[in-house]
């Protein structure tokens, strides 16, 4: 606790009826026993500004450990905080202009209030068209010329450019103040939100900056989706570098609508034709993730065992009983599985899971395995062994290789696949959101081992487990 006047005051150290003074003397941020903290020019003899409310019991002034500097009224009532947390701030001073300023270990502004009054805030008048100039307020947004970016400032201390977009406006760029107040650009060529003057800062992430030694004349907003600071002689001090962004994004976005265009003149794939999906809806796998094998000449307890179910773990269960029995504990780490088999292969389901895929090659030892698995985003992965080697495999980076029946990109026999995804016309017809039909990699799988599921199959008690990994 500190009863004195002094310069810097840090986390931990609260001040007590004592002064906060600027270096060169001429302000001080006074703690007064009305309870108040009070922001005085000594030279002119003057209050500039006050928080906390007169006639309380005075407290402390205290910066907290999180950043915050806090106006306690007695006992520990805060009556007024600076901001939001912020660890990096640790020294709150007084600057020889008159900023109360919290900075960081490194000198970097973290938080200011400028000793601007509510009368000069409220004497800028409204900015319109494409820029902010000295003495304006941000309270319509500005427009580029092309009228195709707008430029706001929100209540909260939030920056946005925005463009229109698919039935409502787009983000293009947006930074956070973390001050409420409208955006100003002073006389003085200093941007502020309310009165604080770390606009700059927040914008150029260069908290080293002194706000106080760069007059800005004007803020831009451009026609290529640009924000530019200019600074006294009309030459740019700052690019929001957005433009450059904003260009990718349309290039992305024409090579899209030249996909989607592609995709809508191919014919749509007839009805009927394919594998069954009763088996599909009845384990209820529309979303992933999930892991469909199919593993050839061998039992149910030794392909579980193969992924690495213990002998003990494996019982007689139903689909719907293994899924309970995997939730009972949802923060340990296992797996869960649940064989069947249908004619010379088994066929394993792990809902949610994934073991099949690092082990396939195990799974395969003097057999074949085929791996199905599909991701939370839709995306999906291939892959094909035979005793242990890879004959085809495509992975979640190769979805739209495999969704075009093209050749896998990695194995011995890269192109096993192709026959079957030519089959079920992968690559030729259209991929339509809501399809009656399997997903493709899990089409193909079953078309490869020749296996034609049905929901019989997998109703009823059959070997599963859920084990630890």
């Amino acid at each position: 606790m500190s009863t004195t006047d002094t310069t810097v005051l840090r986390a931990g150290r609260p001040l007590v009826l004592a002064s906060l003074v600027s270096p060169g003397g001429g302000y001080a941020l006074e703690h007064r026993r009305d309870g108040t903290a009070v922001l005085r020019d000594r030279v002119q003899g003057r209050d500039l500004w006050h928080v906390g409310v007169p006639g309380t019991a005075p407290g402390q002034l205290t910066l907290l450990d999180d950043g915050r500097l806090v106006l306690e009224a007695w006992p520990r009532v805060p009556v007024w905080i600076s901001a939001d947390p912020d660890p990096r701030a640790v020294t709150a001073m007084v600057t020889d202009q008159g900023r109360l300023v919290l900075t960081d270990p490194d000198g970097g502004l973290r938080w200011s209030r400028d000793p601007v009054s509510e009368a000069q805030l409220a004497a800028h008048r409204p900015a319109t068209g494409d820029r902010l100039l000295p003495g304006q307020v941000l309270s319509e947004p500005l427009v580029s010329p092309n009228g195709q970016y707008r430029l706001s400032h929100t209540p909260d201390g939030e920056t946005v450019l925005s463009a229109p977009g698919d039935g409502r406006d787009r983000y293009v760029w947006s930074r956070s103040v973390k001050a409420p107040g409208e955006l100003t650009l002073g006389t003085d060529g200093i941007l502020r939100a309310g009165t604080n003057s770390m606009v700059l800062l927040r914008w150029t992430g260069r908290y080293r900056l002194d706000p106080e030694a760069v007059r800005i004349s004007a803020v831009v907003v451009r026609d290529r989706g640009d924000i530019v600071l200019l600074d006294e002689n009309g030459d740019e001090l700052h690019d929001s570098g957005s433009a450059a962004e904003e260009a990718r994004l349309d290039k992305l976005r024409r090579s899209e609508d030249r996909r989607r265009a592609r995709e809508a003149a191919r014919p749509v794939r007839p009805a009927g034709t394919g594998l069954p999906r009763d088996w599909f809806d009845l384990l209820d796998l529309s979303e992933g993730p999930y892991t469909l094998t199919l593993v050839k000449h061998t039992d149910e307890g030794e392909v579980l065992r193969s992924l690495g179910a213990p002998a003990e773990a494996i019982r007689a269960t139903t689909y719907r009983d293994l899924l309970q029995a995997s939730l009972r504990d949802p923060d340990s780490d296992c797996a869960s599985a649940f064989a069947v088999r249908t004619g010379d292969h088994v066929v394993l389901v792990e809902p949610c899971g994934y073991q099949a895929v690092e082990r396939g090659k195990d799974l395969s030892r003097g057999t074949d395995a085929i791996v199905c698995y599909l991701d939370y985003d839709g995306w999906q992965s291939l892959a094909w062994y035979r005793d242990g080697k890879l004959l085809a495999g495509y992975g979640e980076d190769d979805s739209t290789r495999l969704e075009r029946g093209k050749a896998a990109p990695r194995g011995a026999e890269r192109s096993v696949f192709v026959p079957f995804m030519e089959e079920i016309g992968m690559g030729r017809y259209r991929q339509d959101e809501e399809s009656a039909f399997l997903p493709p990699a899990v089409e193909v799988a079953f078309l490869a081992a020749r296996v034609r599921p049905s929901g019989e199959d997998f109703d009823g008690a059959h070997a599963g487990a859920v084990f630890g990994i």
